[in-house]
């Protein structure tokens, strides 16, 4: 190969190693990234339910299975 095909091919491996570089430090970032948000709603999935003050939930029953009163 000629002396000027060999630093085509120099550069774009060379290229290709900076992306390869790139990416993985992306993708330690949202690793990282990730595993706070997996604490978090793990955090938030484990409490009870706060409501706010004044709010009574109900249960809403179908209209057809209830039972009629005369």
């Amino acid at each position: 190969m000629s002396q000027r095909s060999e630093g085509f091919f120099e550069h774009k491996c060379e290229k290709q190693q900076n992306r390869i570089k790139e990416l993985e430090r992306d993708c330690a970032d949202l690793t990282v990234k990730n595993q706070e948000l997996m604490e978090r709603v793990k955090k938030l999935a484990s409490r009870t339910p706060e409501w706010p003050k004044g709010y009574r939930p109900r249960r809403h029953f179908n209209k057809d299975n209830r039972k009629r009163v005369n």
